[in-house]
């Protein structure tokens, strides 16, 4: 047997006990079912629930919640209670840090567990999702250490009888709706510095990828966090409406599309006014000028465009290069992209795997087939292969298209699949005037050798992030976050963390009260 093989079989014999906290008792036959984990135990989805099918084995891998909104009622009343009287609400920030850095050793020593869940409910390569485990780890270390340093500042001058000071306090009972993309590495851009900031939290995470919540969940009750304190509400639109307007949450930080961005910032305020943060869609624009490496050029957007088969919100999507060296770039991505293996996400040698869903699938598709009938060439791919050994079926090939046209449905429009659209500019003022008429203000990327041109570019582009260079990198220490339909508010950074608190002025009165209306 094949280790691919062997990976396969023991998902298919059951999930990692690393889910044993949301276990519902079920008969044998059919997959197993998992309920929404609130304080600590399993609520059992009313009716039947769903059945997800997953995208690396093409087989039903569980059955879980079926969008009541019932758990998310009792997940609230608990975090409220945990929060205004429970441990974790009078917790030390050393408390919240120790519990983060326990959580952050637990995740590394249950690595390979947390890495077959993501390949089981996402379809990404085994590589791919060490990689986010690591990520995830890092995370939860870094916010366990800036738990300990989150203060305000003091005034001291405003008045000779006036000494002031403002303090940080955690915000209280936050809402995180997690994607399916990256269902752990999201996680961690919110998860860890709620936390941190002493709030008590509610988590929904996309019904089509609950594994991993599911897992770090369990493994922080491990670590000695209050159980009240964290719940997972599996859960489809309705639960996620609900956790939204929910009068008891004080915060919400959702990630996801745009249409639902707005939806959410719409209904947010319904019951009683509250922040949201929102990291909606993106259109990554990236400008090649005439002075970038073109062979670390095709390296870099390679990956920045079929990274987890481009099912990323600041993917490589639309290259704007310069005209002298447009068609060469697009000649060489488009070889390079016919070279990329496709094939059992279990494998060591495969670069891509599925999309997340046949229904995702489709709507990649159906975008293809539009911007071909505006005039968008396909350079390579477009093609739905079989590779061999696999048995899920949703397998797109990394997909390179030209056309002068911005406002086409490849240049315009997130399609959130592995394709990327090369388009000529003229001018550097051309290429800038266009990357910033996108609707999206998520993030760019400029690649030029010449450092003055490259930090021109930088500092004209109307987006939360810029690499230079690079693309798609994120660091816990680095802020991370859109203007536009992308989103406001940045995860990730202090000002992630401060996200979840609230500033409180403090005003001492040193001396006596002034005369009535004296300045």
């Amino acid at each position: 047997m094949t280790t691919a093989e062997l990976h396969e079989d023991t998902a298919h014999r059951g999930l990692t006990p690393l889910l044993d906290r949301a276990r519902v008792p079920a008969g044998d036959e059919g997959p197993p079912v998992l309920g929404s984990l609130v304080g600590g135990n399993a609520v059992a989805p009313e009716g039947e629930g769903t059945v997800r099918i997953s995208p690396a084995t093409g087989q039903p891998a569980f059955r879980a919640g079926d969008g009541s909104v019932t758990a998310v009622d009792t997940a609230v009343a608990r975090a409220r209670t945990a929060f205004d009287t429970g441990a974790w609400g009078r917790a030390t920030a050393r408390d919240r840090a120790r519990v983060l850095a326990r959580t952050a050793h637990l995740i590394e020593a249950h690595a390979g567990e947390l890495a077959d869940l993501l390949v089981l409910e996402t379809g990404k390569p085994i590589r791919e999702a060490r990689g986010e485990v690591a990520a995830t780890a890092n995370a939860f270390e870094y916010f366990g250490g800036l738990a300990r340093d989150l203060g305000g500042r003091t005034v001291r001058d405003i008045d000779a009888s006036v000494f002031a000071f403002t303090v940080r306090e955690p915000a209280g009972v936050a809402a995180l709706i997690v994607p399916w993309n990256f269902p752990l590495g999201i996680l961690g851009q919110k998860l860890p510095p709620a936390l941190a900031a002493g709030c008590t939290v509610v988590v929904k995470p996309s019904p089509l990828t609950p594994l991993t919540s599911l897992a770090v969940v369990s493994l922080l009750l491990e670590a000695g966090l209050d159980p009240d304190a964290l719940s997972v509400v599996l859960g489809e639109g309705p639960a996620g409406a609900a956790l939204v307007a929910h009068r008891d949450v004080d915060v919400v930080s959702f990630t996801g599309s745009t249409a639902t961005g707005r939806h959410i910032a719409a209904h947010a305020g319904s019951q009683r006014l509250k922040r949201v943060a929102l990291e909606a869609g993106g259109k990554t624009p990236v400008l090649v000028t005439a002075h970038a490496d073109l062979d670390e050029v095709v390296e870099g957007l390679t990956f920045a465009a079929f990274f987890n088969q481009g099912q990323v919100c600041v993917a490589g999507s639309r290259i704007l290069a310069d005209a002298t060296v447009a068609d060469e770039l697009a000649e060489r991505l488009a070889a390079r992209a016919d070279e990329l293996v496709l094939g059992d996400p279990w494998s060591e040698s495969t670069q891509m795997g599925p999309l997340i869903s046949q229904q995702h699938f489709d709507g990649v598709r159906a975008a293809l087939d539009t911007s071909r009938a505006q005039g968008v060439r396909v350079l390579a791919g477009a093609r739905t292969p079989e590779p061999d050994g696999t048995r899920a079926r949703p397998f797109l090939d990394p997909t390179v298209l030209w056309t002068d046209d911005d406002e086409s449905t490849a240049a315009r429009d997130e399609l959130f699949g592995p394709v990327t659209v090369v388009q000529p500019y003229a001018t550097l003022d051309e290429a800038v005037t266009r990357a910033n008429a996108s609707a999206y203000g998520l993030a760019a990327s400029v690649w030029s050798n010449d450092i003055r041109e490259a930090m021109d570019l930088t500092l004209r582009l109307r987006t939360g992030t810029v690499w230079i260079n690079g693309s798609t990198d994120a660091y816990p220490e680095l802020p991370l976050g859109g203007r536009r339909d992308s989103g406001h508010h940045a995860e990730f950074g202090r000002e992630g963390m401060e996200f979840f608190t609230e500033s409180k002025t403090v005003q001492i009165n040193r001396g006596g009260r002034k005369d009535w209306y004296t300045a």
